[in-house]
């Protein structure tokens, strides 16, 4: 499993922390960046550990938050 760098650790969040944040599973954000849905990660390092910014988080935040809610 690819290791985060500290230096892009420190200044961007990882695909853990921003599912943590927007309460998705590894699927569900996947998923939706695969679609088109969310927009691409900010940064891919060689070893493809995907980096996400604030903009990025806050763009996907308002995403989920003007989805249609399907009532289960």
């Amino acid at each position: 499993m690819p290791t985060p760098k500290v230096e892009l650790a420190i200044k961007y969040f990882t695909a853990p922390q921003v599912r943590k944040r927007l309460g998705l599973s590894r699927y569900q954000l996947d998923l939706r960046i695969e679609r088109g849905i969310f927009p691409k990660p900010t940064y891919v390092d060689t070893s493809g550990v995907r980096y996400f910014d604030e903009q990025w988080v806050r763009t996907a935040k308002a995403i989920l938050d003007n989805a249609i809610q399907v009532e289960a």
